[in-house]
C-alpha cells in the first residue's frame, strides 16, 4: 500500500515538474539545464513504455 501510494505522489510530482517547464516555455523564462535533462529522460522513459506491449507493463 505505502509502494503504491509513494508512486502516486512521484508520477504526481513529475506531472507538476511537466506543468511548470511548459508555463516557464509559455512565459519565456530560462529553463535550467538540469530541467532540460530530466525532460529528456522523462520523454525517453515515456517513449520507452510506449514500445512495450500493454500484455508486458503489467
Amino acid at each position: 500500500m505505502l509502494l503504491q501510494k509513494y508512486r502516486e505522489n512521484k508520477e504526481a510530482l513529475k506531472e507538476i515538474g511537466r506543468e511548470a517547464l511548459a508555463e516557464s516555455r509559455r512565459l519565456g523564462l530560462p529553463i535550467s539545464a538540469k530541467d532540460l535533462e530530466n525532460e529528456r529522460k522523462d520523454r525517453a522513459e515515456h517513449e520507452q513504455e510506449e514500445r512495450i506491449p500493454a500484455a508486458m507493463r503489467q
